[in-house]
């Protein structure tokens, strides 16, 4: 099978699987007890807590391990929920189920929750400024969207909200759905002034289940109760080879970042000039168009072909595609509301095919891919 499904998970990484196993056979002391297995295990904890810190720019203080982005945005998010005065939270339509499936709970605690169109996978600075008020306690968005691979521009977004401070005199919560962003593009949360930003390791080649959470807001209080590890934050014991594995990995994705951007970028390129010419259309931004996008994904339209029966045509063939976001894949409509949001005509978001990719892509397989796409639009009567 060749794998094009990089955006739902990756495959570990080798040097993710030999950390994981040798720590996992030499630390087997819990980091929250006392005695020297368990102070040796808790001295690795702050030191791979001191690496990724360095990794993204921070400091420790700021660090704090989850099990993925899903739990790192519902901590944030559940937060909200401490609060003694309902208010309201500004998202974006274009956000991750983590974000949008807390619609529901919030307003059931007298919250407003404000989802903003994103035409073309965009949210426009102004929409954001002319949505603020007194009552915002807190903004959500995402950096790079895992449907189309639009990066947002986060720094105008922040500028916007930062600046409405400087007049409310209320400070605002800023939190950033990072998950397609780290191992792709650079990306520095204290840099861009978010107050927190999650993080998910299967996304660049480390274990599922593990992930991060960068927070400098103290308020930001967790739910769940146990024993107080992560500060109280997230309570459980930590995973501790699952956190070494994940550092391991992103410390190598990290120092070929750009060598690899511009290789997936010539990629992303021949499979959408690969795709005009055999009669499909863009939905992810064109290489050409000038607007900021990850290479990394890229979605194309196969009208008149609904989504899951060109999925089937392609699964035959061998390859792995994907209509949308796998955590959404069995909650009917998911995908289709985030292009909904980007005003996308109903007959496309039908058709929609994600096609993703990632550091163990390579050229022989884009080829592959290439040439099952162009034969799949003949077989199946694809056209603009």
């Amino acid at each position: 099978m060749y794998y094009f499904d990089w955006t739902a998970t990756s495959p570990m990484g080798q040097k993710a699987l030999e950390v994981y196993s040798d720590v996992a056979c030499r630390y087997i002391g819990n980091p929250s007890s006392t005695h020297p297995l368990g102070s040796e295990a808790k001295s690795r904890l702050e030191t791979e807590r001191a690496a990724i810190a360095s990794m993204l720019g921070t400091t420790s203080s700021c660090i704090y391990f989850t099990s993925g982005g899903t739990e790192g945005n519902s901590i944030v998010l559940s937060s909200l929920l401490n609060s003694p005065a309902p208010g309201e939270i500004i998202t974006t339509g274009i956000e991750h189920a983590a974000i949008l499936e807390w619609k529901k709970t919030l307003e059931s605690h007298g919250w407003t929750f404000t989802a903003l169109r994103c035409p073309g996978g965009y949210l426009d600075p102004e929409t954001l400024r002319a949505a603020l008020n007194d009552k915002v306690r807190m903004v959500a968005f995402m950096k790079v969207n895992n449907v189309t691979g639009t990066v947002l521009d986060t720094a105008s977004l922040v500028k916007v909200v930062r600046d409405y401070e400087k007049t409310s005199g209320r400070r605002i919560h800023i939190h950033c759905d990072a998950v397609q962003a780290l191992g792709k593009i650079p990306f520095f949360p204290e840099k861009e002034d978010f107050d927190s930003a999650s993080f998910s390791a299967h996304k660049f080649c480390g274990p599922r289940g593990v992930g991060i959470l960068y927070n400098r807001n103290k308020a930001v209080l967790a739910l769940s109760r146990g024993g107080g590890q992560e500060k109280g934050l997230r309570p459980g014991t930590e995973n501790l080879a699952g956190i070494c594995a994940m550092n391991a990995e992103l410390a190598v994705t990290l120092s070929g970042l750009q060598d690899r951007y511009n290789e997936i970028l010539a990629f992303r390129t021949k499979i959408e000039e690969t795709a005009l010419s055999a009669g499909y259309s863009l939905i992810s931004p064109s290489c050409k168009s000038g607007l900021k996008f990850s290479p990394y994904i890229i979605n194309i339209c196969a009208k008149p072909i609904p989504s899951e029966v060109f999925l089937r045509v392609m699964a035959d063939k061998g390859f792995c595609l994907s209509s949308g976001s796998a955590c959404s894949s069995n909650s009917k409509g998911k995908a289709e509301s985030v292009l909904t949001v980007m005003n996308i005509d109903p007959a496309s978001r039908m058709s929609s095919i994600r096609i993703s990719m990632g550091s163990g892509t390579t050229a022989e397989e884009v080829q592959e891919l290439c040439l099952a796409l162009s034969a799949a639009a003949s077989e199946l009567g694809i056209k603009q």
